[in-house]
């Protein structure tokens, strides 16, 4: 039996039956394997894709935080710098939502701090100004003075029966300060190394008296302090007492330590170092901080009586005395603004006086003399004055007068801005001020149509014309005479303001003369006499700086001639010449 090679054996399979049981097992294990084949799938794209692991980290996030925590402190060593770096910023960028975040807490603590602050400095500055208006009170004064203390202290220490003025509480165990609380004025120390000092001390007497720990020390004493000692089963009060506190103290000190073991049972059984859950205890040591004073002995209605009446007398002396330095003050005001060439822009009473500002003319009245005549003390007034010229017509023609030499026969008036010049001068003077009116403060335009001008060698004339005469035997002026001598007068005073600027002085001689009646020495003296007479009348030494005088020149003959009438030589006649200034010549008369 032949084979053909070309056809296929029937017991092979086939390519297309092969392909046909790979399907089949292909969809077998489709059936059986894909739930875990769809799971592996989804847990391989969850490692692949970063968007889907902060999803399921979130779910189990704080679990982690809290099983770590548990374990040991290394995650809040680690997180600390970010929380606080965090803090920070967000304080940076929103700082308003920190400050409303925190206010409902802040506002009444601070509220609450501020009160009790307030509350202490009224009470201590009441009981100082109690003190302070007392006989013992002035005495305690004067033992502030000499020690050196403040008047509070001192006050303190003669009135105080007992003050706590520091409470500490203390963990039992470990001996570390949990909290501290201290009397306002108290001088604190460092808390932790007195916690720690008391903690030793305890520990010490224990051992140095074999006491069991139960037994403890209860209190001691350091100077002027006691030191109170409360045991609790975790944690003991230390309260430092100045002065003698009484036993009851002890029953305040207890009742908190109580309270403190109840809110905070957790936080001293399990305590680790960590003092801040401690913090919510100051109320109750505040509450420990108790401080007694010895009341001031109540004064009798005798001292009462006196005390007030003292002090109404005082209070009504007082009021006087300053509504009539208000009243001058007020009447100094109104001289100040009406007197001329006086400005007040600023007026104020000071705690130490009073003070003025303005502007004053230099010719204007002196303030302080105003001031001491309103009865004012010139110590109590600070015044500061700005120089200026005034342009009231009073001062501005004084000014001119100052300014210009007026002499004495000259008259100036100001008429707005103008100056008028009447009355008689010399023709040197009256030049001089046409070219100076100008420069007076105050004056545009001047006037001397109504001036009448002499020159220098007519007023030498006149003076030299001038001849007054004399009954027989007579020193007496006539009233006839008088004229003359007035004219005369007037002569040698207009020159003497004329030449008092040119450098030049003026001699004048006032010659007396007699007939020949009577003997020669009479006739000596009575011409003597009556030179003196109109020396004295034409106004003796008033005459002037630059006027030399000679009086008393006696002759028994007339000068003009010997032949001349009796009457001629009764006379005295005026000799005025011009010399040269010598400030060593002095002005002669006998």
């Amino acid at each position: 039996m032949s084979i053909d090679p070309h056809r296929p054996h029937r017991d092979s399979p086939s390519s297309e039956g092969l392909m046909s049981v790979d399907e089949d097992w292909t969809q077998l294990r489709t059936l059986l394997l894909s739930p875990e084949q769809t799971q592996l799938d989804e847990l391989r794209d969850r490692l692949d894709n970063r968007a889907v692991q902060p999803r399921d980290v979130s779910r189990v996030l704080p679990e982690a935080f809290a099983v770590r925590g548990e374990r040991d402190p290394q995650l809040s060593t680690v997180l600390t710098p970010y929380v606080e770096n965090g803090f920070v910023a967000t304080i940076r960028k929103s700082p308003r939502a920190i400050v409303d975040a925190i206010a409902p807490i802040m506002g009444p603590a601070i509220r609450q701090a501020i009160a009790r602050a307030l509350q202490g400095m009224t009470q201590s500055f009441n009981h100082s100004l109690d003190e302070s208006l007392s006989v013992r009170g002035l005495r305690w004064r004067l033992e502030a003075w000499r020690t050196g203390r403040p008047f509070a202290e001192v006050v303190l220490l003669h009135t105080l029966r007992y003050r706590v003025e520091q409470v500490f509480l203390i963990h039992r165990e470990t001996g570390l300060l949990l909290h501290h609380v201290a009397a306002e004025g108290a001088v604190v120390q460092d808390q932790q190394v007195l916690s720690g000092m008391l903690t030793a001390i305890q520990s010490y007497v224990r051992d140095s008296f074999g006491a069991s720990p139960d037994q403890t020390l209860d209190h001691f004493r350091v100077g002027e302090w006691t030191v109170w000692i409360e045991q609790g089963s975790h944690a003991y009060l230390a309260g430092v007492v100045r002065g003698t506190p009484p036993e009851t103290l002890r029953e305040d000190f207890q009742a908190a330590l109580d309270d403190i073991h109840a809110q905070q049972p957790d936080a001293l059984t399990h305590f680790d170092g960590d003092a801040a859950p401690f913090k919510t205890t100051r109320t109750c040591l505040e509450n420990c901080l108790h401080a007694h004073y010895e009341p001031p002995p109540r004064p009798s209605a005798l001292k009462l009586w006196i005390l007030g009446g003292a002090m109404i007398l005082l209070l009504s002396w007082w009021g006087v005395m300053a509504y009539q330095t208000h009243a001058r003050w007020s009447n100094l005001l109104v001289e100040l603004g009406t007197e001329p060439g006086m400005v007040v822009t600023v007026a104020k009473s000071t705690l130490t006086g009073y003070h003025l500002e303005g502007l004053r003319d230099p010719l204007a009245k002196d303030p302080s003399a105003m001031v001491v005549e309103a009865g004012l003390e010139p110590s109590s007034i600070k015044a500061v004055w700005s120089p200026y010229y005034s342009l009231d017509p009073q001062l501005v023609e004084t000014r001119a007068h100052s300014m210009l030499h007026a002499p004495t026969t000259v008259k100036l008036s100001v008429e707005g801005d103008t100056l008028v010049a009447t009355g008689s001068a010399s023709t040197e003077w009256a030049r001089e001020t046409r070219r100076l009116a100008s420069l007076v403060p105050g004056i545009s335009i001047y006037r001397d149509e109504g001036l009448v001008t002499t020159s220098i060698p007519d007023l030498l004339e006149r003076i030299n014309r001038t001849v007054v005469r004399f009954r027989s035997g007579s020193s007496i002026v006539e009233p006839s005479e008088r004229a003359a001598l007035g004219a005369g007068s007037m002569a040698l005073r207009e020159l003497d303001q004329a030449v008092s600027q040119s450098g030049q002085r003026v001699r004048l001689e006032v010659l007396g003369s007699t007939d020949d009646t009577g003997s020669v020495t009479r006739n000596i003296q009575l011409s003597k006499e009556r030179a003196h007479v109109v020396l004295v009348a034409l106004g003796g030494d008033q005459l002037g700086e630059a006027t030399t005088v000679i009086a008393g020149l006696a002759q028994s003959t007339d000068q003009r001639g010997s032949t001349g009438e009796a009457r001629d030589r009764r006379i005295v006649t005026l000799r005025a010449t011009l010399t040269v200034a010598n400030r060593g010549n002095e002005a002669a008369r006998p």
